[in-house]
């Protein structure tokens, strides 16, 4: 009887956790922040940038800051991200599922445009 290899996907560099942006406001009502609203969490695993996704990120006006793999599963759209509860947040640039088993998320840090502008 030939054996039968179940292979199975590991997540195994932490967590991540997705959702919508909410802004923060005082008493006043005065915008003084923001913070994500949680949706869900995934745990995930830290994929290789390879060069042949920053040829296509470049050639789309977007950077590739990380690249990680979850289990597959439909996300909402314009979802911001964190990684293992840091302070950093994401966009998701690209998705990609060649198997529907796993889902490779593209990641663009954003940045804040008052920061940006502020030479």
């Amino acid at each position: 009887m030939e054996k039968v290899k179940i292979k199975h996907d590991t997540y195994n560099d932490g967590f991540i956790q997705y959702g919508t942006i909410e802004i923060i406001r005082n008493e006043k009502m005065v915008k003084t922040g923001e913070r994500i609203k949680e949706i869900g969490i995934l745990p995930f695993s830290k994929m290789t940038i390879r060069d042949n996704d920053n040829i296509v990120a470049d050639s789309l006006g977007y950077t590739i800051n990380e690249k990680i793999k979850v289990p597959y599963r439909e996300l909402p759209k314009n979802i911001k991200i964190t990684i293992n509860n840091g302070k950093e947040v994401f966009d998701i640039v690209k998705k990609d599922s060649s198997d529907r088993r796993n889902l490779y998320l593209y990641l663009q840090l954003v940045t804040n445009a008052k920061e940006e502008y502020n030479d």
